[in-house]
């Protein structure tokens, strides 16, 4: 049972009915989603049974706060409540101002932004005299804890309350028990708070006496904490209220709670009875600020892109890609979310490697044989059949991205692609010939459907025997290469049959979600043959078709809009589309892109589904890590993509489309993984006429294939087969004139170019 349907049953089952509860509850401070959803006045009201029951459908948006490689994952709502573990208690914060009590989940006046485009989380709230601000970071250590920062910015002093609130953002919580002991408060046995000394006032509740809150707004909260505090209906909750004067910080730590992760590391604190000592002295944010900027100024690819948010949301994103990575494990969001999955890896994987993270996802991907089971199957949950495509495409990718091929296992390789051939030839295998060769029923990824036969399955485990096949000649198993190449070829003519048979009883090129499917909304899945998974090229007519069709039936606006299950706005899946677009050379790649951008939260984090009338979030995660990777291959693929050629060469686009508002800017990519090697170039502008300088660092395995050049969003004509060099290319058809006609002139002939700001080297 989940987190918030066990805070459910406590809470409905101590008052007797849950129309009880409701009385009870319907006076207390709550989350700003929940706060929203009830209020009848608000377009965010949702019609509901009992508040127990309630769960946030309108403002699924939380921003993650974490250290690199670490599990250990907290989670600030769009107000500064802060909540350390998943489906547990938050930690609000009130502040007692010259005029009265500011709640930030009922205040208008609340703004909410990154430090300096890290993961330290800045919530300002208007009060008398200035702002309150709130900080929320991590920090690391034996004992990893999230720091919360009150800054008073104003010119008078006011009161703080820190309150532990049964709830967070998305629904109730359980909390049975709170202890106050000198500096610390115990949260049903757990060290939850540590304070820099004891506060001033305090202030309990149970469900039956009330919300705590009101004691502190009417200035009645007491110097003694209650020696229980105990509710068996969970929810208890107190608040403990510390004098802060003009100009003056106060930290309080919250030691996360550790859990055992899916390898058994780390250990439950239920049941915990030492109290640490709380810490002398805290970092201030300022420092976890500078530490997060030197983590990422000179790792990977970088890039210096005109002004505005694109380039705030992928610098931001770069950071966040290394809270998703935890060690051995990769993990799309930190909260509902927050386990580790093999689809959705290869995806992250993807991200972390063209953005230059290689060793943190070379130690994921050197781990996967270790989820692999004696039969050669990967795999994270039961009948995950696309689970070996997954992982053999992203080990395959690590290795095509870096050059190096030492983390390779080939027994493993060879085993995953085994158990690909052996699947779809089981004994249980249908005999329809619609479905002959092809993956058995499966529970799919969730945007398509329910328990079924999927292409889903058939193109990642397809991709997964070529890459199967590459890795094998790389390690030098020749025989077995061309065994696997084999098995690929074999599959490939079963699934063209089928397609080919659907075709024709659809009428139409359209690629359904499956053999049995009619044209869905989850034909956008079948999108993953021409992006990422290269199968079938953007202009082949079947994936014309089906973008198409997305694009005229499942969109609204510039989004794609998901109505068979986890409806809404689908963030990421709106980028799948754009990214077939951006193969085919579509600038409608760039609404897309556009669209992602005006959804970003003000911390550029995306939930799984958006709201369609609210933009709030509405489905999944609220920091969805799957669409932050999206966003960042999308760009990176904007700026630099491999194009699938008939030789064995490899193109390399340049700029394949050029956003509005670019022509006339300059703008650098340093160190960007392909393919091919290192490739770092810039563009400068001479009036009208982009200038290019490229260069390529090949692989150091030296696998050598030739390499051409082009730039389809500067000059559709030219192209390079030198590794560096420089160019003067033609006018640029959409230059604004107004500034062509102020631009100074290039001498006659070709003129040096400028050198970019920074090295190449």
């Amino acid at each position: 049972m989940g987190a918030r349907s066990r805070a459910s049953r406590k809470a409905t089952g101590r008052s007797g009915d849950a129309a009880n509860v409701d009385v009870e509850l319907s006076s207390w401070v709550l989350p700003y989603w929940l706060e929203r959803q009830l209020d009848p006045r608000s377009p965010a009201f949702v019609p509901r049974r009992h508040l127990a029951a309630a769960t946030n459908l309108t403002n699924r948006n939380w921003t993650s706060v974490g250290t690199v490689g670490s599990p250990s994952k907290a989670i600030v709502d769009p107000r500064g409540l802060v909540t350390p573990r998943y489906g547990g208690w938050s930690l609000d914060w009130w502040i007692g101002a010259d005029d009265r009590w500011h709640l930030p989940s009922r205040e208008p006046s609340v703004r909410q932004s990154l430090v300096s485009d890290t993961p330290v989380v800045e919530t300002a709230m208007r009060v008398p005299g200035g702002d309150a601000l709130h900080r929320v970071y991590a920090v690391p250590g034996e004992e990893p804890m999230v720091v919360v920062e009150i800054t008073n910015a104003t010119s008078i002093p006011f009161a703080v309350a820190f309150a532990v609130r049964p709830y967070n953002p998305e629904g109730l919580a359980v909390v049975e028990r709170i202890a106050l002991h000198d500096r610390t408060v115990m949260v049903d046995d757990r060290p939850a708070l540590l304070f820099p000394k004891r506060p001033r006032r305090v202030s309990a509740g149970t469900l039956h006496d009330g919300d705590s809150a009101h004691e502190v707004l009417r200035g009645e909260a007491g110097e003694s904490f209650p020696t229980e505090l105990h509710d068996d209906a969970g929810m208890a909750q107190a608040a403990f209220v510390f004098p802060l004067a003009h100009r003056a910080t106060l930290r309080v730590a919250v030691p996360f709670a550790v859990e055992p992760d899916a390898h058994g590391r780390g250990r439950s604190r239920r049941g915990t009875t030492a109290l640490p000592e709380p810490p002398t002295e805290l970092p201030e944010s300022d420092v976890v600020v500078r530490s997060w900027q030197a983590q990422t100024a000179n790792r990977g690819m970088r890039l210096v892109l005109p002004e505005g948010k694109l380039a705030n949301a992928v610098e931001v994103n770069r950071r966040y890609m290394l809270l998703f990575h935890e060690g051995q494990d990769v993990t799309p969001g930190p909260f509902t979310a927050h386990h580790f999955q093999l689809r959705d890896a290869a995806y992250l994987l993807g991200a972390l490697d063209r953005y230059g993270f290689h060793r943190e996802a070379d130690e994921v991907i050197r781990h996967l044989p270790e989820r692999q089971s004696a039969d050669g199957g990967f795999g994270s949950q039961r009948e995950e059949w696309d689970a070996n495509g997954t992982a053999l495409y992203a080990m395959a990718e690590h290795w095509r991205l870096t050059g190096d091929a030492s983390f390779l296992d080939a027994d493993s390789v060879a085993a995953g692609a085994g158990w690909i051939e052996r699947k779809r030839h089981g004994k249980r295998s249908p005999d329809e010939a619609v479905l002959r060769g092809l993956l058995p029923a499966g529970v799919p990824v969730e945007h398509l459907g329910p328990f079924d036969h999927y292409y889903w399955d058939d193109l990642w485990s397809l991709r997964g025997l070529l890459d199967a096949a590459s890795l094998l000649g790389e390690a030098g198993r020749t025989d077995q290469a061309l065994e696997v190449g084999t098995w690929a070829a074999n599959l490939r003519g079963d699934l063209e049959q089928s397609i080919a048979l659907v075709a024709e009883r659809l009428g139409s090129p359209v690629l359904p979600a499956g053999p049995r499917r009619g044209i869905d909304p989850a034909i956008i899945g079948s999108l993953v043959a021409c992006s990422p998974l290269g199968l079938y090229a953007a202009d082949h007519p079947m994936i014309q078709a089906t973008a198409s069709a997305v694009r005229d039936r499942y969109c609204i606006d510039r989004a794609y809009f998901q109505s068979l299950s986890h409806t809404g706005l689908g963030t990421y899946l709106t980028l799948q589309l754009a990214a077939v677009e951006l193969e085919a050379g579509d600038r409608r790649a760039l609404d897309r892109l556009q669209w992602m951008l005006d959804a970003a939260t003000p911390t550029y984090t995306w939930p799984q589904a958006i709201h369609p009338q609210l933009g709030g979030g509405c489905m999944g995660d609220g920091h969805h890590g799957w669409a932050a990777a999206e966003l960042l291959t999308l760009v990176r693929n904007l700026l630099v993509r491999e194009v699938a050629t008939a030789s064995t060469g490899i193109d390399l686009a340049l700029c394949s489309l050029l956003p509005d508002g670019w022509a006339g800017q300059g703008l650098e990519v340093h160190e960007a993984p392909t393919h091919a090697g290192l490739v770092s170039f810039a563009v400068r502008w001479h009036g009208d006429r982009p200038a290019l300088l490229w260069q390529l660092e090949p692989h150091a395995s030296g696998r050598g294939a030739p390499v051409r050049f082009t730039a389809p969003g500067l000059d559709a004509r030219w192209s390079s087969t030198e590794l560096r060099g420089e160019a003067l290319l033609a006018p640029f058809a959409d230059f604004p004139r107004a500034e062509a006609a102020g631009a100074e002139e290039p001498p006659a002939g070709e003129p040096s170019l400028p050198p970019p700001s920074g090295s190449f080297s």
